[in-house]
């Protein structure tokens, strides 16, 4: 191991004497790190100074630019980030600097590991040119330098010491004459003011004091419609943390975006937003589906209507915001409050299954299998009533409709069905369907009739679940319980071995 070392410390010292040989060198070098093992880089590469590595960044060539950061990037990962920014800030501050994309994200990897680990962060929030200059790279053309950049800096408004540097009067100057640039450019910096404002109230007390998070919610009434757009989705990440929705009721933007969705028809182009303001709604009422229903009932209204609507877009995030409403136990109770609006939405919902293009029949069947979805501990005589009576308005014979999309040749919609089976497991009344359905437990059972990894495993989930089911013996005996355990110890993949017997005379 002691040669080893030696010649990573002769390779590197040679780098800044032997300027023609340079790219050999970090061949060289690249090969020697990789033949150590984890512990022995940790050991060899703490003795090397690896400033004559960062020198070789300081040239035109892009092999040697290439494998500088190959060396560097395993150098520098198999060191403490603390280490690293103590030992070599300067360095690092000049690479971020490098006009070369793939030099930037070398060093924002870096400082990523810094930002994601704790212990870290007071460190790196004392390097403040290197923060201003990730600021920088938020600004940058090349998009993954730019994704990189937004990333580290919502990693560091994640803990209260990276907090506190983020919102730095520095800090928020530079992220202002950032977004004075470009459109784009801003909501990036909108999109690192989201993230961190719903990861705690401090941090969403810090975006609102900034004036930031401010800037965002007017974006909503932005002339141009497609920054409204942009900033409808930023909105909604922030609505899907209490704290962030909260924060919009009190400052009147729920409010102000149920009544863009009762004006949508007085504005064509305002019609562009409406997925977006679905979108919105549906993490609302998954969060507060009482407080949904009673406050604004108008969203709701235009929620189900959309599902009349011709066009696929919509409709399709309508289908999965009325699933998305239906996860929990409570926004089925508000859901089923609807009465009659949600029955005849299950009807146009098993239409869909039958008469749409493949794709919407699968998010047709994904919908389904959210609102139907009751998890053992969740069960009880009101929410096995109303899964129940909800599957019962899908079609005149729902199970017909479910086994014969299980039956189709398309993967993606037998999965889907699939899914939907696996719901029905789960609760008595659907095990009983199940069990009442002519051929489909030889159907569950018969693993030679699909050839499909994925809906092998698919299938196997359903039997698992019907065996494993508290209510399994009730249902189907004792018998055909044996037989579905015995199906589940033999794995999704068994195959009965042939016994063959040898006939007296036969060749």
């Amino acid at each position: 191991m002691a040669s080893n070392f030696e010649l990573l410390r002769s390779t590197v010292s040679n780098l800044s004497i032997d300027d023609s040989n340079r790219t050999r060198l970090l061949s060289d070098l690249k090969l020697a790190v990789g033949s150590l093992s984890s512990a022995e880089q940790k050991l060899a590469i703490r003795s090397l100074e690896l400033e004559n590595i960062f020198d070789c960044l300081n040239s035109s060539e892009t092999e040697q630019i290439v494998l500088t950061c190959e060396v560097l990037s395993q150098l520098l990962s198999a060191l403490e980030p603390s280490f690293v920014f103590r030992k070599y800030e300067e360095a690092l501050r000049r690479a971020l600097g490098h006009p070369a994309p793939r030099v930037k994200q070398l060093v924002l990897k870096e400082l990523q590991r810094a930002a994601d680990n704790s212990s870290f962060v007071e460190q790196l929030s004392l390097q403040e040119a290197i923060l201003l200059s990730v600021v920088a790279c938020v600004c940058h053309e090349d998009m993954s330098v730019a994704s990189s950049a937004v990333a580290v800096l919502i990693s560091l408004g994640a803990s209260p010491v990276g907090l506190n540097i983020l919102y730095a009067a520095p800090m928020v100057q530079a992220l202002r004459a950032a977004m004075a640039q470009q459109d784009v450019i801003r909501f990036r910096v909108y999109e690192v003011v989201a993230e961190v404002a719903g990861h705690s109230d401090a941090g969403l007390q810090a975006a609102h004091d900034s004036g930031l998070l401010p800037a965002l919610t007017a974006e909503l009434n932005n002339s141009d419609i497609l920054l409204q757009m942009n900033a409808l989705e930023l909105v909604t990440k922030l609505a899907l943390f209490e704290n962030g929705l909260q924060y919009l009721q009190q400052h009147g933007i729920v409010t102000a975006l149920a009544n863009k969705v009762t004006a949508i028809n007085e504005d064509p182009l305002a019609s562009l937003t409406l997925p977006g303001l679905i979108k919105f709604f549906g993490n609302v009422a998954q969060l507060w589906p009482k407080e949904m229903s009673a406050e604004y009932p108008n969203v709701v209204t235009a929620l189900f209507e959309t599902f009349d609507s011709p066009d696929l877009v919509l409709l399709g995030v309508a289908m999965e915001t009325v699933g998305y409403i239906g996860t929990s136990v409570e926004g089925k109770y508000m859901l089923d409050s609807l009465g009659d609006m949600m029955n005849k939405t299950m009807k146009k919902l098993g239409n869909k299954i039958t008469n749409l293009p493949t794709e919407w029949k699968v998010r047709a069947l994904n919908t389904v299998a959210n609102l139907l979805e009751l998890k053992v501990a969740d069960q009880d005589t009101l929410s096995l009533a109303i899964t129940k009576s909800w599957f019962e308005q899908l079609a005149s014979n729902p199970m017909d409709l479910v086994v014969s999309v299980c039956r189709q040749p398309f993967t993606e919609l037998r999965l889907a069905g699939l899914q939907v089976l696996r719901v029905l497991a789960e609760q008595q009344w659907g095990q009983e369907n199940i069990n009442s359905t002519p051929g489909l437990i030889e159907f569950l059972l018969d693993r030679g009739m699909e050839s499909n990894k994925i809906c092998k495993d698919s299938k196997f989930e359903v039997v698992k679940t019907l065996a494993e089911s508290p209510t399994g013996a009730t249902t189907f005996g004792n018998v055909m319980l044996l037989r579905l355990q015995e199906f589940i110890r033999e794995g999704p993949f068994y195959v009965q071995a042939q016994s063959e017997v040898a006939i007296e005379g036969a060749l």
